[in-house]
């Protein structure tokens, strides 16, 4: 089975589209605050300006002054910006202080220490899109982890280790394995997995020797290679031979900008309740 990201990130949006619908008003400001960004950086913030002004949301690029932590703390206070993106990297500022200064409320991407820390106790305001688009999808299609074997390749602060939190909550109960490039007998823990998440990096580092029959793989690697864009997954080779599959490009990275917009929609709800 194909796991696309399409339907999860229309039905997503279907929902933002519904609470514009209903406002009263016009919607606070979505915010991405940047210093000296690169190429790619530039890419992706077009692309959330773009998506942003086919929701009807308005998307505001913000460059980082002399004080950029006083900077965020201004937007945090501002009755007219309910989500604030700090791209990354910052150039010339300690980029920790930065982030650490924006309100959990506010920070769509759930990188502040507050809401990455509120996983571990289901206090976060928001979890990292990518994380959570790795849920939404398995929800949509009806997959359930419970008591499933789930193995992540990958333990950054934005895909693998949120995401085993995320699987590990009660009702969820999925039994996580997070690997890493110091992992020994990779290849057996992978094989061995109900679900596998692979986020490494590498374009075609999982192949289908690597992973079981009745396995679900989602590919949340995002690779540039021979000028085009390829997952993690090997996925001509591996598709045939697994259970179910998301596609990459169409599937994590889609949702996972649905799901950016899903939690500005939460942040002004809340904005807009207190006004």
């Amino acid at each position: 089975m194909l796991l696309d990201g399409k339907p999860v990130a229309k039905m997503i949006y279907a929902e933002i589209k519904e609470w514009l619908g209903n406002l009263q008003e016009k919607p606070p400001k979505l915010v991405l605050f940047c210093s000296e960004p690169d190429d790619s950086t530039k890419t992706y913030m077009n692309s959330i300006v773009k998506r942003g002004g086919k929701l009807g949301i308005s998307v505001e690029i913000c460059h980082a002054g002399e004080n950029p932590v006083e900077e965020i703390k201004k937007l945090n206070e501002s009755r007219d910006v309910a989500g604030v993106m700090i791209m990354h990297p910052l150039k010339n500022v300690d980029e920790k202080l930065v982030v650490s200064a924006l309100s959990l409320e506010k920070d769509v991407e759930g990188r502040t220490p507050g809401n990455l820390g509120g996983i571990m106790t289901g206090d976060e305001s928001f979890a990292p899109p990518t994380a959570e688009a790795v849920m939404e999808i398995l929800r949509f299609y009806d997959v359930s982890l419970s008591g499933k074997d789930v193995t992540i390749v990958g333990r950054s602060t934005t895909v693998g280790k949120p995401l085993s939190m995320l699987m590990l909550k009660k009702g969820i109960d999925a039994t996580v394995t997070i690997c890493h490039s110091r992992t020994k007998n990779l290849v057996e823990k992978i094989k061995r997995a109900n679900v596998l998440v692979s986020a490494v990096g590498r374009a075609g580092f999982i192949t289908k020797e690597m992973v079981g029959k009745d396995s679900i793989i989602i590919d949340v690697g995002i690779n540039l290679y021979d000028g085009k864009i390829v997952g993690d997954v090997d996925f001509e080779q591996v598709e045939p031979e697994v259970a179910a599959i998301t596609p990459v490009p169409g599937g994590v990275g889609i949702v996972t900008t649905a799901i950016l917009f899903r939690h500005f929609m939460v942040s002004s709800r809340r904005m807009v309740g207190r006004r």
